[in-house]
């Protein structure tokens, strides 16, 4: 705090000040050193002091008792800054007190019970009793400066031992977590190429079997055809008297919906388009997915809420037929049932999906950087891939290779043996290590190593990358066709798993469903310069053993691609059957019955 600024009179002028023996005036001389402030201090205590006697001897006087005396001088030592004094005498008056009104309760009479609590109140009084008062009290402190100390200490070894305990744990359930579950555990995106994909993925993310989810899809089919921002009657415009979004809600739950999208999203998202493509310029992409993560999420909301019956009962199907009807009778409650519309929707979903690896409650895709091309670096994927136990896996010294099955069977395709996971092999001669990344086969994540091949790119100027699995086998195909001067050109080799959701949402039927191509696992490539159009089924009528989509077109350009095709089997490769540019180390395709000789294990 600053010093005060000091206050000065009126200017008095020139007055002379007093002569120093002015300074002896009586009482202020050597007599008064002390710290009572001299004589009239003393004077004034001594004052004081026969005022205190006087009140006790009038209180003893009145009362009879040093009950109350006691008292008195207690309060008087406490104002003075005596504690324990004043605590002592006011203990000593209330003992006196207890005592004599003791005594008077058994008839023993007025002289003897006050000649009783005067002795009581004069043994509390002395010396004695003040240093008994005076130890209970420091052995009251220490014990609770004692307790402190323990309680801060073993709560210290609680939390040095919890702390750490739940730090591991929580570590360990964001890095391998794998469990789903409903409502809270629900996924945070959808994930997908289409809507319906993406509605399947959620749905089973949330912990729903397939039989329930494609009975909850064969419904949102019928209401909605998946479009979340359709109006019932084809409305330009939302009305709560009539159904919106994907399950159609009406009344007042199509008010609630209206309200929470319009808080949580903004008024944007509250429109009606008759179809997805009369969308407004404006709704991007991600603007599509925010309603539908919304919508879905509000529907799980509503079976394990407001609508937990319907839950319930959704929750105890265990077909496809039961679970469309059940979610039609008891969340629907549509007025007009088509109720067998619904379930051959739903039928339809369940043989489309079924089979398909459950997502992870985050979706399927994990957030792998890439670079422009879709490979990932591997100054930023080695970094990334770790398995559980926190161990980055690091390349091997052994290279990949096209196992043969154990039959030995010529033209057998080892699956088992091509799809196991490759981040720990090593890039061949002719290739460059390109990192590890998370492909998919078969809708299920598998770390890979990439290897792309040296002083050459495809079409469109970027690397040719594969799975370091089969690189070696393709770098033998690859320089037999340059010996052969078969002009090899490739358009499409690994894609990563956003690229092939980017291209499946915008062609759906011209590519195959994210998690489900060959080239998501690093062993399908696209062969160019073939002058004919690349459209699927555009197939000739050359036949082939193994049924591959054969070029259609005549002359050098046939011979050529027979030439590769031969090539391409010499080394493990087939030809796609409705694809005839598409060359893989998995064959696949719609006709499973290709009489290609398999190992599944």
């Amino acid at each position: 705090m600053a010093e005060q600024p000091e206050t000065h009179g009126p200017d008095t002028g020139d007055t002379p000040l007093p002569e120093d023996n002015s300074l002896d005036a009586p009482g202020s001389g050597d007599l008064g050193s002390g710290t009572d402030g001299g004589a009239a201090a003393t004077a004034a205590s001594a004052g004081k002091a026969l005022a205190q006697r006087g009140a006790e001897v009038g209180v003893k006087k009145a009362t009879g008792s040093d009950v109350a005396v006691s008292a008195v001088r207690g309060a008087k030592k406490a104002r003075s800054g005596d504690m324990v004094g004043g605590a002592q005498d006011v203990a000593a008056s209330g003992a006196g007190a207890l005592t004599t009104a003791a005594i008077g309760a058994t008839g023993a009479g007025a002289p003897i019970a006050g000649v009783a609590g005067s002795a009581v109140t004069t043994l509390f009084q002395t010396k004695a009793f003040r240093y008994l008062i005076t130890g209970l009290a420091a052995l009251v402190v220490a014990c609770l400066v004692l307790q402190t100390v323990i309680i801060s200490g073993v709560t210290a070894a609680i939390v040095s031992a919890v702390l750490p305990a739940v730090s591991q744990a929580a570590t360990d359930s964001q890095t391998c977590s794998d469990s789903g579950g409903g409502g809270a555990g629900a996924p945070r995106e959808v994930v997908g190429g289409d809507i319906e994909q993406k509605a399947w993925n959620y749905l089973r993310g949330a912990g729903y079997s397939e039989e329930q989810t494609a009975g909850v899809m064969g419904n949102i089919e019928r209401e909605s055809g998946f479009n979340p921002f359709i109006a019932q009657g084809s409305a330009s415009t939302p009305s709560v008297n009539s159904g919106w979004g994907l399950v159609q809600w009406t009344g007042s739950r199509h008010a609630e919906i209206r309200d929470a999208v319009i808080d949580e999203l903004g008024t944007k998202y509250y429109i009606a388009a008759p179809s997805m493509q009369q969308l407004p310029a404006t709704m991007s992409e991600e603007d599509v997915d925010a309603i539908v993560l919304f919508q879905l999420r509000y529907i799980i909301g509503e079976l394990e809420g407001v609508e937990k019956a319907a839950g319930d009962h959704l929750a105890s199907t265990t077909t496809v037929e039961d679970a469309t009807r059940s979610f039609e009778a008891k969340y629907e409650r549509s007025g007009v049932m088509a109720i067998d519309e619904r379930i051959v929707n739903a039928q339809a979903f369940y043989d489309q999906y079924s089979g398909t690896a459950t997502p992870e409650p985050g979706g399927t895709a994990r957030d792998d950087a890439t670079d422009a091309t879709g490979t990932t670096p591997a100054d930023v994927a080695d970094a990334a891939w770790s398995d559980c136990t926190g161990s980055t896996i690091s390349p091997g010294s052994e290279t990949g290779s096209v196992t043969p099955c154990p039959s030995s069977a010529p033209g057998c395709v080892n699956i088992t043996a091509l799809t196991q996971p490759s981040a720990s092999l090593s890039c061949p001669p002719g290739t460059t290590d390109s990192g590890t990344s998370t492909a998919y086969y078969r809708g299920q994540g598998k770390p890979i190593r990439l290897c792309a091949l040296d002083s050459v790119t495809d079409l469109n100027g970027r690397p040719i990358v594969m799975n370091a699995t089969i690189a070696p086998a393709f770098v033998k195909f690859w320089t037999e066709a340059e010996a052969h001067g078969l002009e090899l050109t490739i358009t499409s080799s690994y894609r990563s798993h956003a690229k092939q959701q980017s291209l499946y949402a915008n062609s759906p039927g011209g590519a195959a469903r994210p998690g489900w191509s060959n080239h998501e696992f690093g062993m399908a490539f696209d062969i160019g310069s073939f002058p004919t159009s690349y459209s699927r089924h555009n197939c000739g009528t050359t036949q082939t053993p193994e049924r591959a989509c054969s070029y259609p077109g005549t002359g050098a350009d046939l011979e050529r691609w027979k030439q590769l095709r031969e090539l391409g089997l010499k080394h493990g490769m087939y030809i796609h059957d409705e694809e005839f540019w598409h060359i893989e180390f998995i064959p696949s395709g719609l006709h499973r019955g290709r009489n290609i000789d398999v190992y599944k294990g």
